[in-house]
């Protein structure tokens, strides 16, 4: 399995993509639902037109594009009834993902997992992008997802409302709409 991460990792850094996301704190998380997250996080943006790339710690390069830590954690105080956080108003913002609480939310059923850490870091990157911390009536970015988003997730995606795509697209620069 770690042959497989690393060839994701691999391959998502050699497309030149929009956004560069550097990861601390990975190993928190098995590499099967890592793996499994990130791939759904990638192939979610990729719909609305935003390629990613994954890495875990490194120097970054002019091809990196736009560049966000991502940072998994444990034990952080605050926060009530979230699973992750972003500070889309700082210099470098950062998404900050506490795994113990993606844990306690899957409990029952830990094969949503990566499914639920997927959705949990796009509504997250979804701030950093949009330079907001401003949620939408349903879809991804919704302030609170309810039982039948978390049950929908399943089996189909999120999406991210067209205003919100407008403006992660605008913010990168990627003036074309994408049906």
């Amino acid at each position: 399995m770690r042959q497989l991460w690393m060839i994701f990792v691999l391959a998502s850094a050699a497309r030149g993509a929009d956004v560069t996301l550097w990861m601390a704190g990975e190993t928190l998380v098995p590499n099967s639902v890592l793996w499994m997250a990130l791939h759904d996080a990638s192939r979610m943006f990729a719909a609305i037109g935003v390629e990613l790339a994954w890495k875990i710690r490194g120097p970054a390069t002019s091809d990196d594009g736009v560049r966000i830590p991502v940072k998994f954690v444990t034990g952080i105080q605050g926060h009530p009834n979230a699973m992750a956080f972003a500070n889309p108003f700082d210099p470098i913002p950062v998404v900050t993902v506490m795994y113990d609480r993606i844990l306690f939310a899957t409990e029952r059923q830990p094969n949503t997992r990566a499914t639920i850490l997927a959705h949990t870091l796009i509504h997250e990157i979804g701030h950093v992008l949009m330079r907001s911390n401003a949620h939408s009536p349903d879809g991804i970015m919704k302030a609170h997802w309810s039982t039948s988003d978390y049950s929908r997730m399943s089996y189909r995606p999120l999406s991210f409302c067209r205003s919100d795509v407008e403006m992660i697209r605008g913010t990168l620069g990627l003036t074309a709409t994408v049906h």
